[in-house]
């Protein structure tokens, strides 16, 4: 049918397509803003066990990034002008949906109705190459027609699932391609009874099991069916001028009126999590989505810096952009981690000694944390509950100092925790131990006194004959003196000098006789009984030195008893 003259045209918002139509050619662009996710870049300090939100917009393309589009083209008389703006802006068309939308493909088909040549045929079928696009849109013709309606339904639903009038567009099987049937007309659509074989519900039915969204060029002259077909299927209606002048910009308007399914995705890997909400949204394509994404950190995680990305999906499919690189959000999650030092260490047991631990909480690229609360505890050994809590300085580090009481209940290795928390120590973040061992490697010191004989009375150094510093009949107290071990808990022996003989262990503070006689053989017996003020009386073939051992088995430097020798 012919168009009714001096319609005006309804060109589309500006600020979607530009169409600039020049003596040379036609050059089309969508002038949508670049692809993008805001923020690019994320760079957090999060606490293991806690978690951070940040609002995140994804700015989508102007059409789905993966798109099969077949042209289903009116080709009655109506449309040579039409079909002549379509073969000039064919190339343009291509270039542009490409440049925005890489792996597309492309089709063409025409109808005319019932009585004509021919009802529906395919002249191009889904092909990703631009050679197969305008060769198909070269061999578009106008002619017939000059009745209304026409056949646009078996049109449609052969184009869509293939029938007996001709084979289907060739739709791609991937469920992330966007199947979109673009159809153009001036006339209403004709319906049953035969030869006419599709209704509306029927071709809805079609269009829908094959998940194809319907972008109608309506031009004058058009009823209100294609407005059903893209709201029922989830297109849109495109005003088509009444010589077709701005077919391309229509085609291209259409396509950036898409419904988009928007959702997110990310390679971070434990410790490090994320998750978006919502799951899910359904945008025009071209439009932001807004998500609020969490990121956590693991309970225990270790200290350091974690990168991981987010990226968008479109329909499934990873946003690229414009030089068809996907689109990533780099994140750099830095987890404060605490270190306790030095790990092991060993001390003398003594009075005055103290052991110091430093403990220093980083976020690795982060750098030290300040003013983070820090308990530290002995949790086992001889020194086990004692406790300190301090907060970090500038740089991350807290101190904690102990002095052991000086006796052997505080011999042993130590275990000191320090543990990272939040303010009111609700929350622990982590922990580290270390060992410390308290040793007495100090030996005791001897004494080889003279004292008493069994009678009690002192008996004096004999002057003269080198009896100075000697006690004649050789009564004597032998002791020992330790730092961490008391008297009652020191070992002492008796050694002859001259033939290396041992006698003990006894007592700290026993008293003996000793006799020298160089050609006797040494020997030991007691003397007296219990109350005797003197126990054992030993001889020997020399001097007498008095030797005492610690309860951690150090052994003293020899005090000497000397005994003068006994006449032969």
């Amino acid at each position: 049918m012919n168009r009714r003259p001096g319609v005006k045209t309804r060109y589309l918002p500006v600020l979607l397509v530009v169409v600039l139509l020049l003596s040379l050619g036609v050059t089309t662009a969508l002038a949508v803003g670049p692809v993008g996710i805001d923020p690019n870049k994320v760079n957090a300090l999060i606490f293991p066990s806690a978690s951070t939100t940040v609002n995140k917009i994804v700015h989508t393309p102007a059409i789905p990034p993966k798109l099969d589009v077949c042209l289903l083209e009116d080709e009655t008389g109506s449309f040579a002008d039409d079909i002549g703006n379509l073969q000039t802006a064919a190339s343009a068309i291509y270039d542009t949906i490409v440049a925005t939308a890489p792996d597309s493909q492309f089709a063409v088909a025409g109808f005319r109705d019932y009585g004509d040549a021919w009802v529906y045929r395919l002249l191009s079928g889904m092909n990703p190459a631009k050679p197969a696009w305008t060769a198909g849109i070269a061999l578009l013709t106008a002619g017939g027609g000059g009745d209304t309606p026409e056949a646009q339904y078996d049109a449609i639903v052969s184009a869509a699932a293939g029938s007996s009038l001709g084979p289907n567009c060739g739709w791609r099987a991937d469920p992330n391609v966007t199947r979109v049937l673009i159809v153009t007309t001036d006339a209403p659509f004709h319906v049953p009874p035969a030869p006419w074989v599709n209704d509306q519900a029927a071709t809805i039915a079609a269009l829908n099991g094959q998940k194809i969204r319907v972008i109608g060029l309506k031009a004058p002259g058009t009823g209100g069916e294609l407005d059903a077909l893209a709201t029922a299927t989830g297109g849109s209606v495109q005003p088509l001028s009444s010589d077709g002048a701005n077919i391309a910009a229509a085609i291209l308007a259409g396509l950036s009126n898409l419904p988009i399914a928007v959702s997110m995705a990310s390679d971070c890997a434990a410790p490090v999590s994320t998750s978006f909400a919502p799951a899910s949204l359904t945008v025009t394509s071209g439009a932001d989505a807004a998500f609020v994404e969490t990121i956590s950190v693991a309970v225990g995680a270790a200290g350091g810096t974690y990168s991981c990305k987010d990226w968008a999906l479109i329909n499934g499919e990873p946003m690229k952009d414009a030089a068809g690189a996907i689109v990533y959000e780099n994140k750099t999650i830095n987890v404060p981690g605490i270190d306790l030092q030095p790990k092991t260490d060993t001390n003398e047991l003594g009075v005055d000694l103290s052991h110091t631990v430093v403990a220093t909480v980083t976020a690795g690229s982060y750098g030290p944390v300040a003013g983070v609360p820090v308990e530290f505890a002995i949790v086992s050994g001889p020194n086990a509950g004692l406790t300190s809590s301090v907060s970090t300085d500038v740089n991350g580090k807290a101190s904690f100092t102990y002095t052991p009481p000086v006796n052997p209940a505080h011999l042993g290795v130590d275990v000191i925790e320090a543990r990272f928390t939040n303010k009111d120590g609700s929350v622990v973040y982590g922990r580290d131990r270390v060992k410390k061992e308290w040793r007495d490697t100090t030996p005791p010191v001897a004494a080889c006194i003279p004292t008493v004989n069994p009678s009690g009375n002192n008996v004096p150094a004999a002057p003269g004959n080198g009896g100075q510093g000697q006690n004649q009949d050789g009564f004597y107290q032998a002791s020992g003196k330790d730092i961490v071990w008391p008297a009652d808990a020191l070992q002492i022996f008796v050694r002859d000098a001259g033939s290396g003989t041992v006698f003990g262990p006894y007592a700290s503070g026993v008293r003996i006789k000793y006799t020298q006689a160089p050609g006797a053989t040494p020997s030991v017996k007691p003397l007296g009984g219990p109350s005797s003020a003197v126990a054992w009386h030993i001889t020997g073939k020399g001097d007498a030195q008095v030797i005492a051992v610690d309860g951690s088995g150090n052994k003293s430097a020899p005090a000497a008893c000397l005994v003068p020798p006994k006449p032969k």
